[in-house]
């Protein structure tokens, strides 16, 4: 079998055309060379070199050796350069989850827009979902990390390192002309009667689930409901005056031509965080670049 050392010495000597040179390249004595050389040669049953007096050539088959040699070092090199930014979370593939309203997060976005400047062999993946499903994703080590808009306890987030991104409090959306437009703040209870833009039950987002224990803690009855399966058609059905919807304050913020206003009822605002598991270098990239915003 041919040996990567091997591969080296005749590469040396192809490109010297003279083993003392290539010696001293190597950072050997010559004997221990003209020895790999020749036992390289037995191995592939074939002459390599030409020598005479008047010094060293290559031969049909080392003229050909020695392109195949030279892309063998160069993947040689790769492979351990991918190794070390591997390790360093510069390559391979970040797997990121999150919710539907957690994504629209400018320190997060900003944060994976640099990371994947800075490190440009890196994949991104991205994962919709809900806080739950996204956090046993991470204990189950199918994410790297995940953005999530939720309040959590510590029983669930064990064997998790979490950084805070900030708060996100809830926004009222409203199409222009609507009879709450003018309002500074609303409470909840002011919402009742109206039709309410809301995320399938089914996808059980926190989102969901925080504006049904509103409706719980006011009184307000949520049976003029309109299930709409993600942000953007929300919006774009808020616009249409189908009916109005209450998002975080990030994904308010590009609600371009609608209505705005903060919602001021307890437990209207909740945490956004990033949760990860230490010791994954892809994730730890990320939480570098999320506390540098």
């Amino acid at each position: 079998m041919v040996e990567l050392k091997q591969i080296k010495h005749f590469v040396a000597v192809a490109e010297e055309l003279n083993f003392r040179k290539a010696a001293e390249r190597l950072h050997i004595t010559q004997p221990p060379l003209s020895q790999s050389i020749k036992k390289l040669e037995d191995t592939l049953d074939v002459t390599l070199f030409e020598r005479s007096t008047r010094g060293v050539h290559l031969t049909k088959a080392g003229e050909a050796f020695l392109g195949e040699s030279l892309k063998i070092l160069g993947a040689a090199h790769r492979s351990v350069n991918v190794a070390r930014q591997a390790a360093y979370g510069e390559v391979g593939t970040l797997r990121v989850g999150y919710s539907a309203s957690a994504i629209f997060s400018k320190t997060l976005t900003s944060a994976l827009a640099d990371l994947l400047s800075d490190r440009p062999m890196l994949n991104l993946e991205l994962h919709e979902g809900n806080a739950l499903f996204h956090i046993a994703s991470l204990k189950a080590g199918k994410l790297d990390a995940a953005v999530l808009r939720a309040d959590l306890d510590e029983d669930a987030l064990s064997g998790l390192s979490v950084s805070r991104l900030g708060n996100e409090p809830l926004f009222v959306i409203l199409n222009p002309g609507h009879r709450l437009q003018e309002k500074s703040s609303i409470s909840f209870r002011e919402l009742a009667g109206e039709r309410l833009l809301l995320q399938p039950a089914t996808q059980r987002t926190f989102l969901r689930r925080q504006v049904e224990s509103l409706a719980d803690k006011t009184g307000v009855s949520l049976s003029r409901i309109l299930e709409v399966p993600d942000i953007g058609s929300t919006l774009c059905f808020v616009g249409a005056g189908i009916g109005i919807t209450i998002l975080p304050s990030s994904v308010a913020s590009m609600a371009q031509g609608l209505i705005t206003v903060p919602l001021t009822d307890e437990g209207f605002s909740q945490p956004l965080i990033l949760a990860y598991k230490a010791g994954n270098p892809l994730s730890n990239q990320l939480k570098n670049f999320v506390n540098s915003h």
